[in-house]
C-alpha cells in the first residue's frame, strides 16, 4: 500500500509539473523580418543566422527541442504550392498535411538517433515565404500537445 501511495504522489507531482510548463507565461516576438510568433517564456530569441534569414528559439527544457523560423522566396501561391509538394516528397513519416491559399502545415515522425515529432507551418507574408519548424522528442509530446496550437495560431 505504501508503494502505491508513493506511485500516486509521483504521478500527481508529474501532472502538476506538466501543467505548470504548458500554462506558463508567453512572450510575443515581433521579428524584424516581418513575422510574429508567441512562445512560452522558457524559450528565448537565439541566433539569427544564414544571412539574417534563419532565427533560432532555444530552450533549456531539452536540448533536442528545436524551434526555428526561416524566410525566403517570393511569397506567391504558386511558390507555396511548389514547396508543399516538395516537402511531401522529401519528408518521411508524414501523419498530417493541409494546404490553404496562404499557408500549409505538415507534421509527422522522424528518427534521428531518437524518435522525434516534427511540425512545419509555412505562410505567405510581406511578399515572402516564412517557415516555422518545430522538432521535439517523443517524450515531450504531452508538453507540445498543450502548446503547439497556440504557437501555430500566433505565427503570422
Amino acid at each position: 500500500m505504501k508503494h502505491l501511495s508513493t506511485l500516486f504522489l509521483s504521478m500527481i507531482f508529474c501532472l502538476i509539473a506538466f501543467t505548470a510548463k504548458s500554462q506558463s507565461a508567453w512572450k510575443t516576438f515581433n521579428h524584424k523580418n516581418g513575422y510574429t510568433l508567441q512562445l512560452p517564456d522558457y524559450f528565448k530569441e537565439g541566433s539569427l543566422v544564414a544571412g539574417g534569414t534563419l532565427q533560432w528559439y532555444p530552450t533549456k527544457l531539452d536540448n533536442d527541442i528545436s524551434v526555428t523560423v526561416e524566410m525566403w522566396g517570393n511569397g506567391t501561391q504558386e511558390e507555396l504550392q511548389s514547396y508543399y509538394n516538395n516537402d511531401l516528397k522529401s519528408e518521411k513519416g508524414i501523419t498530417y498535411k493541409i494546404i490553404k491559399p496562404t499557408w500549409y502545415v505538415i507534421s509527422g515522425h522522424l528518427t534521428d538517433g531518437i524518435e522525434f515529432i516534427f511540425y512545419q507551418k509555412s505562410i505567405i507574408r510581406n511578399g515572402a515565404l516564412y517557415h516555422l519548424r518545430i522538432r521535439y522528442p517523443e517524450n515531450q509530446k504531452q508538453l507540445f500537445d498543450g502548446i503547439l496550437g497556440k504557437i501555430s495560431a500566433s505565427f503570422k
